[in-house]
């Protein structure tokens, strides 16, 4: 027995030496994964690396938590997934947004505006958030921290320019009209919003007649995105934006025959619901207006991307022209397209120039000769169209001789 009992202690000892041997391997293992692990997440200059900044910004994005969910499941756990999924089935279940609601809310903001003078909170606001809209590093795909300025969407300058005083306009796709008078100063240029009785901040296109010296405004993004928003027509200011007036833009547009039945005749407003890319006066005349306008979109639902969404009861889009000043206006070269025939009741059909799917975007004189006019529409139905296009017009009217170049 008691040769039994030194074999078991002389035992012990051996397996004691065995797990303490493999132990010290363990943590020597674990320092090397850990310094091999702090080598990846940092920089030679012992900055956050790539690996530690995708780290950071999953930490930003789903929660302090998710550094362990991470790492026992196939992808870190989104808590906003349940609020997500409930707002998708409240969503807007139909094909559209339609432009009426746009109108009364629209209305209603004039009527809360319109209050001021009884109610001071109603026309009182204040900022609420940022004034700049500046991005962290952890919240960027480049890890590196940037200012965001939107898209810019048009630009006009006054060309009696000089150090002393230089006004430029600049459009936003979501953030109206800017003017500054400094646009040449060494120290930064002081920028003034000047379109706050506009119906939107959708703004497509700047014009500036020195002729006359007139501004022109076109609003709604013309740019074919799913977030293109429309717009309410064309303003004009004839004191640098100071104040704005809205032209009529009236219309009246026959039913035109498509492949998937008439499109509908339309009477109203050129512009209010679509996007205006392009604006050009005549310089012999400043009566004489080109506008090129675009479909937009009248909203995204979850349902429906803007390439697909068409609200029904919209006006024309495409070539348009003015021998009045913007009171009314000719839809030049039109023509009836089905563009969906499987949305409902007129959805589908619609009247546009040289058989675009979505419009005019650009519109240029000659500068030589005011009387040839270029257009720049986006494809046609049948894609065998769009590019640029040409006419000639003459005082008795338009030559339909517009062809592809």
């Amino acid at each position: 027995m008691k040769i039994r009992r030194s074999f078991n202690r002389n035992r012990f000892h051996a397996n004691l030496r065995v797990a303490s041997a493999i132990t010290l391997m363990s943590g020597a293992a674990a320092l090397a994964f850990v310094a091999t692990t702090n080598n990846m997440l940092t920089t030679g200059n012992g900055s956050p690396g790539t690996a530690a900044h995708r780290f950071m910004k999953k930490q930003a994005q789903y929660g302090l938590a998710s550094r362990y969910e991470a790492s026992d499941k196939e992808r870190a756990e989104d808590p906003t997934e349940a609020a997500v999924q409930n707002y998708s089935n409240r969503a807007y279940p139909a094909t559209d947004v339609p432009f009426r609601l746009t109108v009364n809310a629209k209305n209603a903001w004039a009527k809360i505006k319109s209050q001021g003078n009884k109610n001071a909170a109603a026309a009182a606001w204040t900022l609420a958030g940022p004034s700049t809209a500046n991005f962290p590093a952890i919240l960027t795909f480049s890890g590196a921290a940037y200012t965001t300025s939107g898209r810019v969407t048009a630009l006009a300058i006054d060309p009696v320019c000089s150090n002393r005083r230089c006004t430029v306009w600049v459009g936003a796709a979501g953030g109206g009209v800017w003017r500054t008078d400094n646009a040449l100063s060494g120290s930064g240029a002081i920028w003034t919003f000047v379109s706050g009785s506009f119906a939107t901040n959708a703004i497509g296109t700047l014009t500036y007649d020195s002729s006359t010296g007139t501004l022109y405004a076109g609003t709604g993004e013309p740019n074919a995105s799913g977030d293109s928003e429309a717009g309410f027509g064309i303003y004009k200011s004839t004191n640098r934006g100071n104040s704005w007036t809205q032209l009529a833009a009236n219309t009246s547009v026959p039913l035109m025959p498509t492949t998937c039945g008439n499109a509908p005749a339309y009477n109203g407003p050129a512009f209010n619901g679509r996007a205006i890319g392009s604006i050009v006066i005549d310089p012999t005349n400043p009566n004489i207006m080109y506008v090129g306008s675009t479909r937009a979109v009248r909203g995204v639902a979850s349902v429906t991307g803007g390439g697909v969404s068409l609200a029904p009861g919209l006006p024309p889009f495409g070539f348009w022209k003015s021998t009045n000043g913007g009171a009314n206006f000719a839809l030049i070269n039109a023509e009836g397209i089905c563009l969906n025939a499987g949305l409902a009741g007129d959805a589908g059909k619609i009247q546009s120039s040289f058989g675009s799917i979505r419009g005019v975007h650009d519109v240029e004189l000659d500068p030589y000769d005011h009387n040839m006019v270029y257009a720049a529409p986006f494809p046609a139905i049948d894609a065998t169209r769009g590019g640029v296009n040409r006419a000639s017009t003459y005082i008795d009217g338009w030559r339909h001789n517009a062809h592809g170049l």
